[in-house]
């Protein structure tokens, strides 16, 4: 536990209750989540706290001795630089619904009532710090054959683990091959979607690329099958 004291590294939930046994009782419940604690018995130290450093979210008692939980809820939204941390309410069990409502007015993500439900809060608290990461990044696209690996996005090609140099129309030519493989394709249908139907371009530009290319791409290359008066089909 840090009390009172710069936050650990990690994600980091700041405890601002002045009951010390239900302070305690959530710092355990927290940190076996694997989440690094730091308790604060009065709003006073949990905002001089925030000077040296911030945490990831913030459980802030609505009944907090010289000031409102509501009211520092408030002035964390007013403040530029704390405005996006996660907050908590949570207040006694004897509580109306307007106080509840006024929490969230004040700004809170979030509003529990003693007995908390420790399921929940950390249900809810893990919903919300992966809502505050936003989506998971898309992995990268890739298209494989064999030894061969084609990041188009990247324009990068590799085989055999050795950076492969191709011209662009090259490398077009071969994602194309790649996404349509063990279709047969026709020479005007790859004028179409590598030169884009260019008019100077005809089909022996098609077959002098596709020559190049299967040298390039080496014992690979004996996949790129001629279709006698047709075009080609790269079988996989």
């Amino acid at each position: 536990m840090t009390a009172h004291g710069n936050l650990p590294a990690g994600r980091r939930i700041a405890v601002v209750e002045d009951d010390p046994e239900f302070s305690d009782y959530l710092r355990q419940l927290l940190e076996a989540e694997g989440y690094a604690v730091a308790l604060y018995a009065t709003p006073g130290r949990f905002l001089d706290a925030l000077l040296r450093s911030q945490p990831d979210a913030a459980l802030i008692d609505v009944q907090l001795p010289g000031m409102d939980g509501r009211e520092v809820i408030r002035v964390l939204r007013a403040n530029p630089e704390t405005r996006g941390m996660i907050l908590v309410a949570v207040s006694g069990r004897q509580v109306e619904s307007g106080h509840v409502v006024s929490g969230f007015h004040a700004g809170a993500d979030e509003y529990f009532v003693k007995p908390v439900d420790a399921e929940l809060l950390i249900a809810r608290l893990g919903s919300l710090l992966r809502r505050e990461e936003g989506p998971a990044p898309e992995p990268e696209r890739s298209l494989r054959l064999g030894d061969l690996v084609v990041l188009p996005e990247r324009r990068e090609c590799t085989l055999k683990g050795k950076l492969l140099k191709l011209t662009r129309l090259e490398f077009d030519l071969l994602v194309y091959f790649l996404e349509q493989r063990n279709r047969v394709l026709t020479r005007t249908a790859l004028l179409d979607a590598v030169w884009k139907g260019d008019p100077s371009m005809n089909t022996r530009t098609v077959d002098k690329h596709v020559e190049t290319l299967r040298r390039k791409l080496g014992p690979a290359g004996a996949l790129l099958e001629t279709v006698v008066r047709i075009g080609y089909v790269l079988k996989a």
